[in-house]
């Protein structure tokens, strides 16, 4: 090794030099480029929560609401009876989960809105998931329908637009 050392002219190390950099700044180059692919991914994660309202004057409602900075796309989104999952594919799916919470004379007073897998959830928009209002309902019974939903919860799967899954913690009416 040293009589190849003793070899080398001054242009042979000037071109060693810059081949050692060029691969330091091809390494640079691509760990900046994997920063800035997580930043990206960072700046548009949706995030998304339920709200649940529950006031005489206002009615039971629950809401999922995008909190994050952006677009969502909806997987599933899983009801829950005392931690039973019941599999709700289609609008009147919803009689069997009503009907799971005693709630069969309400069941005309509760609106639902189904929300179909693939379905996008923008920056800051919410949706009405459950509505139960009626002003009709005296203050007892209201307060009978408020404690048979707090058996239920919610939970959602989604994903960002770089097709990361996500999913929410699950989430009843307190």
């Amino acid at each position: 090794m040293p009589e190849f050392v003793s070899t080398l002219e001054t242009s042979d190390y000037i071109a060693m030099a810059s081949a050692f950099i060029a691969l330091l700044v091809f390494a640079l180059t691509l760990w900046q480029g994997f920063q800035v692919r997580k930043h990206n991914q960072l700046s548009v994660k949706p995030v998304l929560d339920f709200c649940w309202v529950n006031n005489y004057e206002n009615g039971i409602l629950c809401q999922l609401v995008n909190l994050g900075v952006g677009p969502s796309f909806l997987n599933k989104i899983s009801f829950f009876v005392d931690d039973i999952e019941f599999h709700i594919n289609e609008k009147n799916d919803y009689k069997s989960l009503f009907q799971e919470l005693d709630l069969n004379e309400q069941l005309g007073q509760v609106g639902v809105q189904h929300v179909q897998k693939g379905s996008t959830v923008s920056i800051g928009q919410s949706l009405d998931l459950l509505n139960f209002c009626d002003s009709s309902v005296l203050k007892n019974d209201y307060e009978q329908i408020a404690a048979k939903l707090r058996r239920l919860s919610v939970q959602v799967e989604y994903k960002c637009i770089y097709g990361i899954c996500f999913k929410s913690s699950k989430s009843g009416l307190l």
